[in-house]
């Protein structure tokens, strides 16, 4: 079986959140993956059909998800084949109505948010966002979960782990806004279908090196002069 990764690059936020899938997940996945301007509609539906498992880092509503530039992926009531698959959705607010609908369609199990997901960016590191302190720190839990599930790990175990991935970084961040981001993702996120849905395991495999550089502009004021 396949996974589908949809990873848009187009805003700082799916930038920082595709940045730390290239450089944790990725690597343990097929190597076709949907990136940048390839995570569209078309795409996405191609690659579905064989899939046991779908990972998205595009924006979200409380009944659709987004890819590149914002163009619908997921929605409520869609015509997508979803029997079996499991959906790992990093987006804000998908959890509340669309994480639900996929269950009742028959997926096997969902990992969302019900509310917005937050993090705080270092503009510094905009370029090559798997650097950022930042954006380490709040989605490593993500990570921790997904690479259990891709251990061959349940549902409910890998929902677990980035609870309790939540919970450390709670503790050791000391900024008082990015806690009050971690608190707010972690109270947000659920797990629904079920506990014991898994996928096919992939091999544990870490590149040795990071990807390379963001090139593509991105809205001022983070473009290069």
């Amino acid at each position: 079986m396949a996974c589908v990764i949809a990873l848009p690059t187009f805003d700082i936020p799916t930038r920082c959140a595709t940045g730390i899938m290239l450089r944790h997940i990725v690597p343990r996945t097929e190597p076709i993956s949907l990136i940048g301007g390839l995570a569209t509609k078309l795409p996405f539906s191609l690659a579905l059909k064989p899939s046991d498992f779908v990972l998205t880092t595009g924006h979200g509503e409380n009944d659709i998800v987004t890819g590149h530039d914002e163009e619908t992926l997921l929605e409520v009531g869609g015509s997508e084949e979803v029997e079996g698959k499991f959906f790992k959705l990093v987006s804000c607010l998908s959890g509340e109505e669309l994480g639900p609908d996929l269950i009742r369609r028959g997926a096997s199990g969902f990992q969302g948010y019900t509310g917005e997901y937050l993090w705080l960016v270092d503009d510094a590191y905009i370029r090559v966002p798997w650097e950022d302190p930042y954006s380490k720190k709040a989605l490593m839990p993500v990570v921790d979960g997904l690479n259990h599930l891709l251990d061959g790990g349940s549902n409910l175990e890998a929902y677990e782990i980035e609870v309790e991935g939540y919970k450390r970084a709670i503790e050791d961040e000391e900024d008082e806004l990015a806690r009050s981001f971690l608190v707010h993702n972690l109270n947000h996120f659920i797990c629904l279908g079920d506990p014991e849905a898994r996928i096919s395991r992939r091999p544990r495999i870490r590149l040795p090196l990071a990807p390379p550089p963001f090139i593509q502009p991105i809205e001022a004021p983070y473009d290069e002069e």
